[in-house]
């Protein structure tokens, strides 16, 4: 595209602000509680007929990003490509593969519930925006367009919902970091008291669910058979564990506290630098 520089900087004049209880970072977001974005008089004549639908996108401004950085410990600048590490995560995250509240762009998006109108003041719920945010544009929610109910994410997405647990006891094959260093840590394990796939008497293991997957395929040991203890509230990654024992030998792999790119980096790696202890 001739002449186009994507680095120069783009003018947004708001459409409105928003009103609301949410003050800052220290508070909790609430997707039940009700706000209001207030549309400049001179463009109410745009929201006739607005009332007939029940949800809408909001598009707005991240103003405070840099203060929510700070909140949890950063120091990268607006143009960071990965995200925010999560607790329990062993796996880097583009930041266009995250929820972030602190885009590059600094622009800022949510689904709304429109409760009401009342001439150019918009009542929603479900607005993650703070108080006096500029808002830069909404636009109608069509569920035909919108909607898209079979929509794929990766499982752990959804753990909330008791996802996680279910994909465990059914064996769903999935193929990401967390399950990749559960493969490795039980190789490690099992190559360390010279044991093949079955022969273990007891897992114990520390981490995130798919690091016990991992775990249970190549060494035989289940939640299900009871030859497993499984515990994943363990939020620091270099405290991921697993303890194998056989016959009154035990062994225990405690990963080291890094992230890695993707499963291939795992397999590619040596144990000496996944394993903190082996």
């Amino acid at each position: 595209m001739t002449g186009f520089d994507a680095h120069a900087p783009v003018a947004i004049t708001p459409i409105g602000v928003v009103e609301s209880a949410f003050q800052d970072f220290t508070q909790q977001v609430s997707y039940d509680a009700t706000s209001a974005i207030v549309i400049r008089a001179e463009l109410a004549d745009g929201l006739i007929g607005l009332e007939h639908f029940s949800h809408l996108h909001v598009l707005y401004h991240q103003h405070r990003r840099s203060e929510w950085r700070e909140e949890i410990g950063l120091t990268q600048t607006d143009m960071q490509a990965l995200a925010p590490p999560r607790a329990g995560e062993p796996c880097h995250k583009g930041i266009w593969t995250s929820r972030s509240p602190a885009r590059p762009s600094g622009i800022g998006s949510c689904v709304v519930e429109l409760i009401r109108r009342d001439k150019n003041r918009l009542i929603v719920k479900g607005l993650d925006a703070f108080d006096g945010t500029a808002v830069l544009d909404i636009k109608i929610y069509v569920p035909r367009y919108d909607a898209f109910p079979m929509a794929e994410t990766p499982l752990h997405w959804p753990t909330r919902h008791g996802l996680n647990v279910t994909s465990r006891l059914l064996h769903w094959d999935t193929m990401n970091v967390a399950l990749a260093l559960g493969l490795r840590a039980g190789l490690c394990a099992m190559k360390t008291l010279d044991i093949a796939r079955g022969e273990a008497d007891h897992a114990r293991v520390l981490g995130g669910p798919f690091f016990a997957q991992g775990i249970e395929g190549v060494t035989g040991c289940s939640v299900l058979r009871q030859s497993m203890d499984f515990s994943d509230r363990v939020e620091a990654i270099a405290d991921w564990s697993l303890l194998l024992t056989k016959e009154g030998r035990r062994t225990e792999i405690r990963l080291a506290g890094r992230r890695y790119k993707g499963a291939d980096e795992v397999f590619a790696l040596p144990d000496a630098a996944l394993f903190a202890r082996a």
